[in-house]
């Protein structure tokens, strides 16, 4: 990881942090394993997936999308309590080598490399909700895998939906009944009362 990717993460990780925590600096300890589960290991499971297929792959912030996402959650705390999180901060960037042909299938792999971050979420959220379900743990534990299930079912069911450019438009334009199936059930597991 260089510089910049790391510099771009961690922005986008601090607005994150202060969004679903709600600007309450008492939270972010609860919410930073969360929103590290939920949208770093996101960002990186694009970025290796697709280095998988042989692409240069790297996350850039999006600063319009980090204003945008600080101007509607500043604003709807004030007016409501609780903000509004717009989770559109950046992307990971895929290129490929001048000298190297993708894969003939290109909608097949930008589908697989689209669902590996949803997925991700997924399977970290049902995890923690598991975890919370069938160990009863003390209240900090609890609380932050509380958290850590919510935050990541919620951003996979929002990537699944299928707008342009979510992934969830790449992964139904790859495959319907991919598709269908991992926005269910991160529909289903984020319904799950916690």
């Amino acid at each position: 990881m260089n510089q910049r990717e790391l510099e771009d993460l961690s922005t986008s990780f601090i607005v994150l942090l202060m969004l679903f925590s709600n600007f309450e600096i008492k939270l972010m300890p609860y919410v930073a394993v969360a929103v590290v589960t939920a949208f770093v290991f996101h960002e990186l499971a694009h970025r290796q997936v697709a280095r998988h297929f042989g692409y240069i792959a790297f996350y850039r912030r999006w600063n319009v999308g980090i204003a945008l996402a600080l101007l509607i959650g500043i604003a709807t705390r004030v007016l409501t309590g609780s903000a509004w999180i717009f989770a559109a901060l950046g992307a990971v960037y895929i290129y490929s080598y001048p000298s190297y042909l993708p894969p003939s299938d290109g909608r097949r792999s930008n589908g697989i490399i689209a669902a590996a971050g949803p997925l991700t979420n997924i399977v970290v959220g049902a995890v923690a909700l598991a975890v919370v379900k069938g160990v009863g743990l003390s209240a900090v534990p609890g609380d932050v895998l509380r958290m850590t299930a919510k935050v990541n079912l919620w951003l996979a069911f929002f990537n699944l939906w299928p707008i342009p450019p979510l992934d969830g438009f790449k992964v139904l334009r790859w495959n319907v009944g991919y598709w269908a199936v991992m926005i269910g059930v991160a529909y289903l597991l984020s319904m799950i009362p916690i």
